[in-house]
């Protein structure tokens, strides 16, 4: 913004300076301006100009294209300054929505085991609210810590060879994993951060949970040239083709209505490509092949 307003100043007195020298040069003598005009041989080269005042023209012509090229720049500027600005003020509001839910159902659900009568089961079943949404409030405070770890290059990888199918069942049987299905029976290794894969997998299979159509996503495994493919496709809403290059943006969410009706904080497929950068692979989104829906994709080469 410093840069913006700097420029604007420029242009300011660029704008001064300018007018100044015409009403000098030029405005204040009209009898050189129309020699000029009934002379044509005064502006070829050789035919000399006495009074200068092609000169001042030429200055002045540079001078107006350099001030409206810092004046489109300096709106340029401030267009983009003002839609950040709207971003993080929507960010913000969709954050403190989804940071305060799991907050007031933690306390609620506390406030009600403090009640003496309370049967055991219900005290049991309330105890497990609490720690579902405990997780909830550490997912969301993780997802927003790990954005700026990666913003600052702070994120820390660990990568080792794993085997891509049987990586895929251990996470399948994890008592916290989202479900989901299986298929391909490729054999070969990556290398990346086994941690940190996990991460993006269980957000794509939430995000296809999210705004599919309530069956389970499928986890597509295949080889693509020298690359392995991970391919969470949905039978959900889809996503618009001419969005599809913005929704990795951080803090970008889809600006339909269905999109808008279910709660997130626009950081999760942000962290998820950028991971994926970081661990050497490519991620994109597409249409489902099998119909209607969505599949994102991830890439990385085999390990040979």
């Amino acid at each position: 913004m410093g840069l913006a307003i700097a420029g604007f100043v420029v242009a300011v007195i660029m704008s001064i300076t300018l007018l100044v020298l015409w009403n000098v040069y030029i405005i204040d003598d009209v009898r050189t301006i129309a020699e000029l005009a009934r002379d044509p041989s005064l502006t070829r080269p050789g035919g000399g100009d006495p009074s200068g005042r092609w000169i001042v023209l030429a200055m002045g012509s540079s001078f107006f294209a350099v001030i409206l090229i810092a004046l489109s720049l300096f709106f340029a500027s401030y267009l983009v300054n003002r839609r950040y600005r709207r971003i993080q003020t929507d960010w913000l509001s969709m954050t403190t929505h989804e940071l305060k839910l799991p907050t007031a159902n933690i306390q609620l659900f506390a406030q009600t085991m403090q009640r003496p009568n309370l049967a055991e089961a219900d005290r049991v079943r309330f105890t497990g609210l609490i720690v579902q949404e405990a997780r909830r409030l550490d997912g969301l405070v993780s997802r927003i810590l790990q954005a700026r770890r990666i913003e600052g290059g702070m994120e820390d990888l660990r990568p080792e060879n794993i085997a891509v199918v049987p990586w895929l069942r251990s996470c399948q049987a994890r008592p916290a994993s989202p479900a989901f299905e299986i298929e391909g029976t490729f054999e070969g290794r990556i290398r990346v951060d086994r941690r940190q894969l996990e991460t993006i997998l269980d957000n794509l299979v939430h995000n296809a949970h999210k705004y599919g159509d309530g069956s389970n996503p499928r986890v597509v495994v295949s080889l693509q040239g020298t690359s392995v493919s991970i391919e969470v496709r949905d039978r959900g809403i889809g996503i618009p083709p001419q969005v599809r290059k913005k929704v990795f943006r951080r803090f970008y969410r889809v600006p339909t209505r269905e999109h808008r009706r279910r709660t997130g904080t626009g950081l999760g497929l942000y962290i998820a490509r950028s991971l994926v950068v970081l661990m050497g692979g490519t991620m994109g989104v597409s249409d489902n092949p099998d119909g209607k829906g969505t599949s994102f994709w991830m890439r990385f080469p085999v390990v040979r």
